[in-house]
Protein backbone atom coordinates (compact mmCIF):
# COMPACT_ATOMS: atom_id res chain seq x y z
CA UNK A 1 0.00 0.00 0.00
CA UNK A 2 1.25 3.49 -0.84
CA UNK A 3 1.45 5.82 2.15
CA UNK A 4 0.14 9.37 1.77
CA UNK A 5 3.64 10.76 2.26
CA UNK A 6 5.14 8.50 -0.43
CA UNK A 7 2.42 9.64 -2.85
CA UNK A 8 3.02 13.28 -1.83
CA UNK A 9 6.74 12.96 -2.63
CA UNK A 10 5.87 11.57 -6.06
CA UNK A 11 3.60 14.55 -6.63
CA UNK A 12 6.34 16.91 -5.41
CA UNK A 13 8.63 15.58 -8.13
CA UNK A 14 6.10 16.32 -10.86
CA UNK A 15 4.65 19.43 -12.48
CA UNK A 16 3.03 22.13 -10.33
CA UNK A 17 4.26 20.40 -7.16
CA UNK A 18 2.96 22.91 -4.62
CA UNK A 19 -0.62 22.72 -5.86
CA UNK A 20 -0.47 18.96 -6.52
CA UNK A 21 0.69 18.13 -3.00
CA UNK A 22 -1.78 20.57 -1.44
CA UNK A 23 -4.69 19.22 -3.50
CA UNK A 24 -3.74 15.68 -2.45
CA UNK A 25 -3.81 16.71 1.24
CA UNK A 26 -7.15 18.49 0.77
CA UNK A 27 -8.73 15.46 -0.87
CA UNK A 28 -7.55 13.22 1.95
CA UNK A 29 -8.77 15.57 4.68
CA UNK A 30 -12.12 16.11 3.03
CA UNK A 31 -12.62 12.35 2.70
CA UNK A 32 -11.66 11.62 6.31
CA UNK A 33 -12.08 13.27 8.81
CA UNK A 34 -14.17 15.64 6.67
CA UNK A 35 -14.52 19.39 6.47
CA UNK A 36 -17.37 21.76 5.68
CA UNK A 37 -15.03 24.70 5.29
CA UNK A 38 -11.27 24.57 4.77
CA UNK A 39 -8.71 27.35 4.78
CA UNK A 40 -4.92 27.39 4.88
CA UNK A 41 -2.68 30.11 6.26
CA UNK A 42 0.98 31.08 6.37
CA UNK A 43 2.56 32.71 9.41
CA UNK A 44 4.72 35.80 9.47
CA UNK A 45 5.82 35.63 13.10
CA UNK A 46 8.33 38.44 12.74
CA UNK A 47 5.38 40.79 12.15
CA UNK A 48 2.90 38.77 14.28
CA UNK A 49 0.45 38.22 11.46
CA UNK A 50 -1.10 35.36 9.54
CA UNK A 51 -2.19 35.37 5.90
CA UNK A 52 -4.78 33.14 4.27
CA UNK A 53 -3.39 31.29 1.22
CA UNK A 54 -6.35 29.02 0.47
CA UNK A 55 -10.08 29.11 1.09
CA UNK A 56 -12.89 27.01 -0.24
CA UNK A 57 -15.28 29.77 0.90
CA UNK A 58 -13.69 32.81 -0.80
CA UNK A 59 -16.69 35.11 -0.28
CA UNK A 60 -16.54 34.64 3.49
CA UNK A 61 -12.81 34.00 3.85
CA UNK A 62 -10.92 35.55 0.95
CA UNK A 63 -7.35 34.61 0.21
CA UNK A 64 -4.78 37.31 0.77
CA UNK A 65 -6.12 38.87 3.92
CA UNK A 66 -3.83 39.30 6.89
CA UNK A 67 -4.95 38.82 10.47
CA UNK A 68 -3.07 39.93 13.53
CA UNK A 69 -1.85 37.09 15.69
CA UNK A 70 -3.07 37.42 19.23
CA UNK A 71 -1.26 35.77 22.12
CA UNK A 72 -4.11 33.60 23.26
CA UNK A 73 -4.74 29.88 23.78
CA UNK A 74 -4.57 29.29 20.02
CA UNK A 75 -1.15 30.99 19.88
CA UNK A 76 0.11 29.00 22.85
CA UNK A 77 -1.13 25.72 21.37
CA UNK A 78 -0.39 26.06 17.64
CA UNK A 79 2.38 28.65 17.32
CA UNK A 80 4.35 28.25 20.54
CA UNK A 81 3.40 24.64 21.25
CA UNK A 82 3.48 23.43 17.62
CA UNK A 83 0.42 21.26 18.30
CA UNK A 84 -2.99 21.10 16.67
CA UNK A 85 -5.81 23.18 18.10
CA UNK A 86 -9.17 21.40 18.14
CA UNK A 87 -12.57 22.13 19.60
CA UNK A 88 -16.03 20.65 19.38
CA UNK A 89 -18.18 23.63 20.39
CA UNK A 90 -18.70 27.19 19.23
CA UNK A 91 -18.06 28.32 22.81
CA UNK A 92 -14.52 26.93 22.61
CA UNK A 93 -14.01 28.54 19.20
CA UNK A 94 -15.25 31.88 20.57
CA UNK A 95 -12.47 31.94 23.16
CA UNK A 96 -9.79 32.26 20.47
CA UNK A 97 -11.29 33.42 17.15
CA UNK A 98 -12.73 36.91 16.76
CA UNK A 99 -14.92 35.76 13.85
CA UNK A 100 -16.69 33.01 15.77
CA UNK A 101 -20.13 34.43 14.92
CA UNK A 102 -19.36 34.14 11.21
CA UNK A 103 -18.15 30.59 11.78
CA UNK A 104 -21.42 29.72 13.53
CA UNK A 105 -23.49 31.42 10.81
CA UNK A 106 -21.80 29.13 8.27
CA UNK A 107 -23.05 26.10 10.19
CA UNK A 108 -19.70 25.29 11.75
CA UNK A 109 -19.09 24.85 15.47
CA UNK A 110 -16.12 22.45 15.58
CA UNK A 111 -12.60 22.92 14.28
CA UNK A 112 -9.11 21.52 13.99
CA UNK A 113 -6.07 23.55 12.97
CA UNK A 114 -3.13 21.42 11.82
CA UNK A 115 0.25 23.17 11.96
CA UNK A 116 3.03 22.66 9.44
CA UNK A 117 6.20 22.68 11.54
CA UNK A 118 9.68 22.99 10.03
CA UNK A 119 12.96 23.74 11.77
CA UNK A 120 11.14 24.17 15.09
CA UNK A 121 8.76 26.85 13.74
CA UNK A 122 5.23 26.86 12.42
CA UNK A 123 5.22 27.97 8.79
CA UNK A 124 1.54 27.38 8.10
CA UNK A 125 -1.63 25.57 9.04
CA UNK A 126 -4.61 23.90 7.46
CA UNK A 127 -7.81 24.86 9.21
CA UNK A 128 -10.87 22.60 9.10
CA UNK A 129 -14.35 23.56 10.27
CA UNK A 130 -17.39 21.33 10.64
CA UNK A 131 -20.64 20.97 12.59
CA UNK A 132 -20.72 20.94 16.39
CA UNK A 133 -19.07 17.90 17.94
CA UNK A 134 -17.45 16.74 14.69
CA UNK A 135 -13.76 16.92 15.59
CA UNK A 136 -13.65 14.19 18.20
CA UNK A 137 -10.24 12.94 19.37
CA UNK A 138 -10.47 10.08 16.85
CA UNK A 139 -11.17 12.45 13.94
CA UNK A 140 -8.38 14.77 15.07
CA UNK A 141 -6.00 11.80 15.10
CA UNK A 142 -7.04 10.92 11.54
CA UNK A 143 -6.57 14.53 10.44
CA UNK A 144 -3.07 14.52 11.92
CA UNK A 145 -2.14 11.57 9.70
CA UNK A 146 -2.05 14.20 6.93
CA UNK A 147 0.31 16.53 8.83
CA UNK A 148 3.47 15.34 7.00
CA UNK A 149 1.78 15.92 3.62
CA UNK A 150 0.55 19.34 4.75
CA UNK A 151 4.05 20.20 5.91
CA UNK A 152 5.51 19.21 2.54
CA UNK A 153 2.94 21.41 0.77
CA UNK A 154 3.87 24.37 2.99
CA UNK A 155 7.58 23.74 2.47
CA UNK A 156 7.01 23.97 -1.27
CA UNK A 157 4.90 27.11 -0.79
CA UNK A 158 7.37 28.71 1.64
CA UNK A 159 9.67 29.51 -1.27
CA UNK A 160 7.32 32.40 -2.14
CA UNK A 161 7.34 34.08 1.28
CA UNK A 162 4.28 35.12 3.34
CA UNK A 163 3.36 38.22 1.31
CA UNK A 164 2.81 36.46 -2.04
CA UNK A 165 2.35 32.78 -1.24
CA UNK A 166 -0.90 31.19 -2.40
CA UNK A 167 -2.24 27.70 -3.00
CA UNK A 168 -4.62 29.18 -5.58
CA UNK A 169 -3.87 28.84 -9.30
CA UNK A 170 -2.25 31.96 -10.81
CA UNK A 171 -5.43 32.92 -12.71
CA UNK A 172 -7.38 33.14 -9.42
CA UNK A 173 -4.87 35.29 -7.54
CA UNK A 174 -5.77 38.66 -9.07
CA UNK A 175 -8.67 39.17 -6.66
CA UNK A 176 -6.56 38.68 -3.54
CA UNK A 177 -6.71 41.56 -1.11
CA UNK A 178 -4.05 42.58 1.36
CA UNK A 179 -6.14 43.96 4.19
CA UNK A 180 -5.99 43.37 7.90
CA UNK A 181 -8.97 41.58 9.44
CA UNK A 182 -10.06 41.74 13.04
Amino acid sequence: MTTPLAQAFRLAAGPRPTRAVFDFALAGLRADPGSRLTTASVYDLKNMRVRRVFSDAPAEYPVGNFKRIERNRYFETVIAGKRPFASTTIEEIATVFFDWEKIRALGCESNVNIPAVVDDRVIGSVNLLHEAGHFTPDRVARALEWQPVITLAFLLLDRDGPDTASFLPADQRAAEAAVIEG
